[in-house]
């Protein structure tokens, strides 16, 4: 009983370490990445110099679910609200907040207070370009808002697929 249990083990092993194997050699330049073919799509070739292909590195492996899949990195945000009431300006920015999120359901809205003042932040974005086109967006969608916002430069979190 022992035996086949240790049998059992090392073929359990065995197979574990094969496929991270396995997985390690299908690991490659995204050079290599790009250039494989994919049947019904054209065929990439791309030529340079292999000094730059080692400076753009190994693909890394894929993301974990629970690892953070976004990138902090300088960029700009919409301010959508400023107000030092503290008695009302919680009410508004979650109010605000809330009518954001009803029109543009996949953006990120950031409350916060830096004293003495509230705020409400919409948005990651790379450019102050991006962030003026989806300013523009918002005050053709909620008029309302229009006159509040401006376009200030913070820390931002940019998707991981969106930054490469």
């Amino acid at each position: 009983m022992k035996n086949k249990f240790i049998l059992f083990f090392l073929f359990i092993t065995g197979t574990c370490f094969s496929e991270i194997q396995a997985q390690v050699i299908k690991q490659g330049t995204i050079i290599d990445e790009l250039e494989t073919p994919v049947s019904n799509e054209g065929a990439i070739q791309i030529v340079s110099d292999p000094k730059i292909t080692e400076l753009i590195g190994q693909l890394s492996f894929e993301i974990n679910a629970s690892e953070k899949n976004y990138v902090e990195t300088s960029g700009f945000r919409i301010q959508v609200f400023m107000s030092n009431d503290s008695r009302t300006a919680r009410k508004e920015i979650s109010d605000k907040g809330n009518l954001i999120k009803s029109v543009f359901p996949d953006i990120a809205i950031y409350p916060g207070y830096t004293a003495p003042n509230w705020k409400l932040l919409v948005g990651d974005f790379m450019t102050k370009e991006e962030a003026e086109v989806f300013k523009q967006k918002i005050q053709k969608s909620i008029p309302e808002l229009g006159k509040e916002m401006y376009i200030v430069p913070d820390r931002v979190n940019i998707s991981v697929q969106n930054a490469y």
